[in-house]
């Protein structure tokens, strides 16, 4: 009797288990899908996606492996977008010596200080975020902005945004594309549909950098656990790769510019909110 409630936990255990990775590959995919048209990576529902369906700590291991899967988002996407010429690769490059630099800074900032001042970035994460969203509703009622006829293109403070971007992205284990693209559409002078073009392909080179800075803070079982979930892992890359570029494709079809840029305005909102509820539990 003992053997047979022995063999039928473990096969509760086993189809519990499944079902836990059916239900976040499924997730990640979503996410991927729904996340790519905006430039953003997704990192704000990885997390509790992990936590609450399959049960991960939020930890190191967690936020690499939702920093990866913002990087394999940027990747899906953003290849789609330069396939489609969504891209302007000088300004691109220009927002990269901001970006990459700043990203080697938050590197070696989490490297001495571990998350300790992790609250701190986050209330200016408030700041700057709740700014961005104050100027693109202003600038959603100018229908002309979209339209690249004067290239009013202001460098200094596009790099300059781009490397708090980077810094943040380190910092904070996001990939920034909430920074990205209103820099670009801001500062860059970009139409909505470039400007995140332009923030996946930063993110495609920035991101590694954070996923770098956040490995160093693994601890030996740590890694063995991530270890143990290379094949999850994998399947998760793909699933996410996959809906991504999915993702990409139809929003090209179904979202004019206008549309597109009130739907990035409402999901930076809801990461506005998140933030602050951080802050104030």
């Amino acid at each position: 009797m003992n053997k047979y409630y022995s063999k039928l936990g473990l096969i509760n255990w086993c189809l519990k288990l499944l079902l836990e990775s059916i239900l976040i590959v499924v997730g990640v995919l979503a996410i991927g899908f729904l996340f790519a048209p905006l430039g953003l990576g997704g990192g704000i529902l990885y997390v509790p996606l992990f936590h609450y369906v399959g049960g991960w700590e939020i930890d190191q291991k967690l936020i690499i492996v939702s920093l990866l899967l913002s990087a394999i988002t940027s990747y899906g996407s953003g290849l789609e977008h330069r396939k489609k010429s969504f891209i302007d690769d000088e300004l691109t490059g220009i927002a990269l010596w901001g970006a990459i630099p700043g990203a080697m800074i938050g590197v070696f900032f989490v490297m001495v200080t571990g998350t300790e001042f992790k609250s701190i970035f986050k209330i200016l994460s408030v700041v700057v975020v709740g700014f961005v969203i104050y100027k693109m509703v202003g600038k959603m009622n100018n229908t002309a902005s979209d339209v690249e006829e004067i290239r009013d293109v202001q460098m200094g403070k596009m790099t300059s945004l781009s490397a708090f971007g980077g810094f943040l992205s380190s910092v904070m284990a996001i990939g920034a594309g909430m920074i990205y693209v209103p820099a670009m559409k801001f500062f860059g002078n970009l139409e909505t549909r470039k400007s995140i073009g332009s923030s996946l392909n930063i993110m495609m080179v920035v991101v590694p950098f954070a996923i770098v800075a956040h490995f160093m803070l693994l601890n030996d079982y740590q890694i063995s656990q991530l270890l143990d979930e290379a094949i999850l892992l994998i399947i998760l890359i793909v699933a996410n790769f996959s809906g991504s570029k999915m993702g990409a494709i139809l929003g090209f079809k179904l979202f004019d510019e206008h549309v597109l840029m009130k739907v990035f305005i409402a999901v930076l909102s809801i990461t506005w909110v998140n933030y602050v509820i951080d802050l104030i539990i």
